[in-house]
């Protein structure tokens, strides 16, 4: 299944880039998937996830041409 990767704040800088697709080959792929997928466990600080612009827990299954993003902790004031 294709589906679309958005990394967002510092972390896109982090990864020099802002998105890809990616091919996942187990129909039952979750978040986590793609997030050991992309090496993301190497980041040193926590990241969050969102399927399909909801916040999403890392154990949601993915489905072909979700959106996945991932993003760290955003403050603002």
């Amino acid at each position: 299944m294709k589906i679309k990767v958005v990394y967002l704040a510092r972390l896109a800088e982090d990864m020099g880039k802002h998105e890809e697709f990616i091919e996942m080959l187990d129909p039952k792929s979750t978040i986590n998937d793609v997030f050991l997928r992309c090496k993301l466990d190497k980041v040193n600080y926590k990241i969050y996830s969102a399927r399909n612009f909801e916040h999403s827990d890392f154990k949601t299954n993915i489905k072909n041409n979700d959106e996945i993003a991932f993003f760290p902790t955003i403050t603002g004031g």
